[in-house]
C-alpha cells in the first residue's frame, strides 16, 4: 500500500511558485546564461513542465511512515535530526514560504579567523533522515585531521549538513514522496524571485557559515549521497564560489528514471566533479550516471571530471555491470544493498580530488 499523503499550505504556495516561473518565462525577454542554457531540448511532457526549469517546485508532503524530515514532519523525524546526537550545531533559517530550515554544522576546534578551513557542504541522500547519515561516511573524525587545503598547519575542515525536505520525487516507491532534495526544479538563477527553495536554504546556511570569518573562501565544495549528490552536483555547475565536488552513488541531475522534464545539461561555471558510482547500483544509476558524465564531457571540453565505478569491495572497475541496469528497485536487490554503503575507503581520494581543485585553479566557461 502506498504511504498516505495530505496537502497543505505548502501545496498552494507551490503551485503558486510554479505559475509564477511560467509567467517569468513567458515574460523574460533577457533571460540569464542558466535559464538559457537549461532549455535545452525542453521537456518530455509539456503538460507538466516549466522550461526553462524542468518542473514545477516540488510541493511538500506530509507521510505517516515516520520517517520525515526536519521540521517538516513527525516527532520521529525530529528526534533522528536533532544535530546534537552527532555532536553539532544547530543553524536556522526560515524561506520564502515561511518553512523553518535546519542545518547540522560541525567546526573543528582550531577554526578562526587567522586560519580559516575548507567548508565542506554534505547533502543526505533521500528517504532517510539526514543526521544518521554523516557517521556512516566515517567523515566526522576527519574534520579534526584531513588534508583539504595542502597547508599542515591548517588541517581538516567545516563540515555542514542542510537538512532536506520531505518533497515529491520522481523516484520508485517508497522514495516517491520522501526526504530529500528538489532538483527537478532546475531554477538556480539567483535573481530570479522563484529561486529553487532547496538551492536557497544552502545559500543561506554557507553564507551564515561564511559570516563567522572561519571559512576560506578559495575552498569551498560540495558532497552528497544519492539524490544529495545530484542537487550537489548541480548546485556545483551553477554556483562560482564552489571550488570543486566530489559525491557518492549519483542519479543524472538532468534526467533520470521517471523524470518527466529531462533537460539537457547546464553549467554556467565550470566546477570540477568527482563521482563514485556502484557497478551494480540502484535503479541502473551506474549507466546513467556515466552516460551523463559523458553528455558533460562533450557539451563542457574544459570541465575537469572523475568517474569513479566500484565493485562489490569498492575497488575500481572499468565500467558498470549490465545485470544491474533494471530502473525497477524490486529487479536489482544487490544495487539496492551497494547504494546504501559509504565507500569509506575512498574517503581520502575525495579530500585529495578536493583539495587539489581550489577555486583559484577553476577553469573559466
Amino acid at each position: 500500500m502506498r504511504m498516505s499523503m495530505t496537502w497543505g499550505r505548502h501545496w498552494v504556495a507551490a503551485v503558486v511558485c510554479g505559475l509564477g516561473v511560467a509567467a517569468h518565462a513567458a515574460m523574460t525577454t533577457d533571460p540569464t546564461e542558466a535559464a538559457r542554457a537549461a532549455g535545452g531540448p525542453g521537456s518530455t511532457d509539456a503538460a507538466r513542465c516549466n522550461v526553462p526549469y524542468g518542473s514545477a517546485p516540488a510541493a511538500i508532503s506530509t507521510l505517516t511512515s515516520g520517517m520525515g524530515s526536519g521540521a517538516v514532519t513527525g516527532l520521529a523525524a525530529d528526534v533522528f535530526n536533532q544535530c546534537g546526537l552527532i555532536g553539532a550545531e544547530t543553524l536556522t533559517w526560515t524561506d520564502a514560504t515561511g518553512d523553518k530550515r535546519a542545518a547540522c554544522l560541525i567546526v573543528p576546534p582550531h577554526a578562526s579567523k587567522s586560519k580559516p578551513l575548507p567548508l565542506l557542504t554534505f547533502l543526505q541522500g533521500s528517504l532517510f533522515p539526514a543526521a544518521p547519515q554523516v557517521p556512516l561516511t566515517g567523515w566526522k573524525p576527519h574534520t579534526r585531521k584531513a588534508d583539504l587545503s595542502g597547508d599542515p598547519t591548517r588541517p581538516g575542515f567545516i563540515l555542514l549538513v542542510p537538512i532536506g525536505r520531505n518533497t515529491h520525487h520522481y523516484y520508485p516507491f517508497p522514495d516517491e514522496y520522501a526526504p530529500g532534495w528538489d532538483n527537478w526544479y532546475r531554477n538556480l538563477d539567483r535573481k530570479s524571485p522563484w529561486l529553487n527553495l532547496d538551492v536557497a536554504a544552502i545559500d543561506q546556511f554557507i553564507d551564515q557559515v561564511k559570516a563567522r570569518g572561519i571559512v576560506d573562501a578559495n575552498r569551498q565544495y560540495m558532497t552528497g549521497w544519492s539524490n544529495g549528490a545530484a542537487l550537489a552536483q548541480l548546485y556545483a555547475l551553477n554556483t562560482p564560489s564552489v571550488a570543486a565536488a566530489s559525491v557518492y552513488s549519483s542519479p543524472d541531475p538532468f534526467s533520470d528514471v521517471q523524470d518527466p522534464c529531462a533537460q539537457k545539461p547546464f553549467a554556467t561555471t565550470l566546477t570540477p566533479l568527482m563521482d563514485i558510482h556502484n557497478a551494480c547500483d540502484i535503479i541502473g544509476i551506474c549507466q546513467t550516471g556515466t552516460a551523463f558524465h559523458k553528455q558533460l564531457a562533450q557539451q563542457f571540453p574544459g570541465l575537469k571530471q572523475r568517474h569513479v565505478i566500484l565493485n562489490a569491495l569498492k575497488r575500481e572497475v572499468s565500467s558498470c555491470n549490465a545485470l544491474c541496469a533494471s530502473q525497477n528497485p524490486v529487479l536489482n536487490p544487490v544495487g539496492n544493498v551497494n547504494h546504501l554503503i559509504w565507500p569509506t575507503n575512498w574517503n581520502k581520494a575525495m579530500f585529495d580530488w578536493l583539495r587539489d581543485h581550489p577555486l583559484s585553479a577553476k577553469a573559466q566557461p
